[in-house]
């Protein structure tokens, strides 16, 4: 993968702090963005007739033909059309071979080259025909359209910032604030998102004037008027599968897994030994003619080590495997470069950080992982959980309204301290962090100590609201959807998206390490939309569709086995070796967050924290957003 960045300049060269010197503006970036590609650089200025100059700039992570025929921004034969791109588009190979009768010719062997040609003819529509993960941006001289395109599930970001001055774009938030854009005041509206999930939710960012660019979605710039339209979503059906749906997931599953291992580097899978990423090497082992490389990190303490499901299914695969174990000192000496590493403040992330050093380490450039496998096949708890939630929700709703606040306070009182109790009292005083009662079992914050945290409580009710009407207008459109059909959704456009896809991202490009998803090939979300929800969401044992479709059976052990996720000792960790950096963070001021958050509600997490009261999450994300912004915010 890459890094990508560009500019229009509609100041005539005189942009604030840059004055007479707009190519300087992309280097800032392209310096910020060094560690995405640190294999290559390419700038690129253009002069427009009776419009703004344009630039585009790259930093290249060489992955296919990694000579110099894959440089960038590369251009068409006639140089009037640019690209700059972040992407691995799988079926380019298929492409050519359309494109080539067309009597299109090719300079290079890089799936680039195909995409800049698929647009050279076929225009915006080529997002139609891409198979893979991609956000790029293309320069077209002859219509004077600066073109910026979103893959469709989110898997690689892309984030503006516009002015009367000019019109920014780059792979990272930092890169565009590193410029010195005028406006860096925070974003009430992200800071709500982050206080109530752990993590930013698109298309806001911290910074109020700092847009992402959402999921199956493009953009279109020209002169200074800016279009932004929809081209996917993850409600789109396919056609009705020729064969039996069985037979055309084993094909899809396949085919994805096959696609995602074309590679002119090193390359191998993650093996934690839960379900979904045994089921991926078991597709790889099935499409491969040579042992698959594997790696799993694991811990010493027992609570948190998996290597003996990691070894099993290795030995079943044949894989040439390879365990790292991290001792505690290890891992607390590996936090502040992790912290440091984050794009964008979130709450997780740390796990995937040290997986993807360690796959650096081992010599890989490319790694795939079994994401979407929870979110497509029902894994999470909160495909059991949610539906007894709606269902206790219902049983209230017949209670006098009257009622509701006293045995909600008697809930708090007489339940166990515990995150989940705290919720279902939250839920019985109508707190449900949306519309639906899925945001309240991924709420970080529950709905009233948000509202403690906002100093403007008038802010926090516009923002709640706000967030409450967004909530209703997308659970709407996914109404008549089975409750599990719905939760799969959910999961998919707001967990994984706001969380797990861009903690992989900046994660892993963090160490030049690009990792491939083949369970969020989109026609494989697509086809899943043709299955009866009884039969996608089967269990036991839980994610059985999947199990059962895999070339190369699992062993019993995995497949029964209760998931465990990659979890970290953070509990331990922030009571003792790293209490005193959170404490010191945590219970100080950060401008500009001072001006919008209420420390002495801070200091009360904290209290209640070790009082043992609530969980490490909750003050752990405010100390991560505290030491995010004094180290990316210009007023620090």
């Amino acid at each position: 993968m890459c890094g990508i960045a560009g500019l229009l300049d509609f100041s005539n060269g005189k942009l604030p702090g840059y004055e007479d010197h707009s190519g300087k503006v992309l280097r800032v970036m392209l310096d910020h963005l060094r560690h995405r590609g640190p294999d290559d650089r390419g700038e690129e200025k253009f002069e427009v007739e009776n419009g703004p100059p344009v630039y585009l700039g790259h930093q290249r992570l060489s992955i296919i033909d990694l000579t110099q025929m894959g440089h960038q921004p590369m251009p068409n034969d006639s140089r009037t059309i640019w690209i700059s791109t972040n992407s691995e588009i799988y079926n380019f190979r298929e492409l050519r071979a359309e494109l080539v009768e067309k009597n299109y010719a090719f300079s290079s062997r890089s799936d680039t080259e195909v995409l800049l040609k698929a647009y050279e003819e076929w225009g915006v529509d080529c997002l139609q025909k891409l198979r893979g993960m991609f956000a790029f941006a293309i320069w077209d001289s002859r219509k004077k359209v600066l073109f910026l395109a979103r893959d469709r599930l989110g898997i690689k970001p892309l984030y503006y910032f516009s002015s009367a001055d000019c019109f920014l774009f780059a792979s990272e938030v930092r890169a565009l604030a590193a410029t010195g854009i005028p406006d860096t005041s925070l974003c009430p509206t992200g800071l709500f998102h982050f206080l109530s999930f752990g993590s930013l939710s698109a298309p806001d960012t911290l910074f109020e004037s700092i847009k992402e660019l959402l999921p199956g979605h493009y953009l279109l710039v020209q002169q200074e008027s800016i279009q932004t339209i929809k081209y996917w979503d993850a409600l789109a059906s396919p056609e009705t599968p020729a064969g039996s749906l069985d037979d055309s997931l084993k094909n899809t599953l396949e085919e994805s897994v096959t696609l995602r291992q074309i590679s002119d580097v090193t390359l191998g899978a993650f093996l934690s030994g839960g379900t979904d990423s045994s089921a991926l090497v078991s597709l790889m082992h099935q499409e491969s003619d040579s042992p698959v490389d594997t790696l799993s990190v694991v811990f010493k303490e027992p609570d948190y080590n998996e290597s003996a499901f990691s070894e099993r299914v290795a030995k079943q695969m044949g894989t040439r495997h390879r365990t790292l174990e991290l001792e505690e000192p290890d891992l607390v000496s590996t936090l502040p470069d992790a912290i440091s590493a984050m794009d964008q403040p979130t709450v997780d992330g740390i796990n995937t950080y040290l997986i993807s050093k360690s796959a650096r380490e081992a010599g890989w450039k490319v790694a795939l992982s079994g994401i979407g496998g929870d979110e497509l096949f029902g894994g999470y708890d909160t495909f059991s959980l949610t539906p007894k939630i709606s269902a206790f929700e219902k049983f209230l709703s017949a209670l006098p309204r009257s009622w509701l606040p006293f045995l909600g306070s008697c809930l708090k009182r007489l339940l166990p301290l515990s995150d989940r109790n705290s919720k279902l009292a939250h839920l019985v005083c109508g707190q449900k962090s949306g519309s639906h009662s899925y945001f309240l079992m991924r709420a970080l914050f529950p709905e009233d100590r948000v509202r403690d945290l906002f100093r403007d409580k008038n802010s926090f009710r516009r923002e709640n609201l706000k967030h409450l009407k967004n909530t209703q207008q997308q659970v709407g459109s996914i109404s008549a959807l089975h409750p599990l059909k719905q939760i799969s959704y959910l999961e998919l456009t707001h967990y994984l998206s706001n969380t797990l896809l861009r903690d992989v991202d900046m994660m892993s490009m963090a160490h030049g390490l690009e990792i491939r998803v083949p369970f969020l090939d989109h026609r494989l979300v697509e086809l899943m939309s043709s299955f009866p929800p009884e039969k996608q969401f089967a269990r036991p044992p839980k994610k059985s569709l999947l199990v059962n479709s895999l070339p190369n059976p699992l062993p019993p052990e995995i497949v029964h086995r209760k998931k465990m996720g990659f979890t970290l000792p953070f509990e331990h960790w922030m009571r003792n070796e790293l209490r005193e950096e959170v404490e010191s963070v945590l219970l100080g001021q950060v401008p500009p967050l001072s001006d919008f958050i209420d420390e002495a509600e801070v200091q009360k997490v904290w209290v209640d924290f070790l009082a043992r009261r609530v969980s490490w999450s909750r003050p752990w994300a405010l100390y991560v957003l505290k030491k995010w912004l004094k180290t990316n915010h210009p007023r620090n």
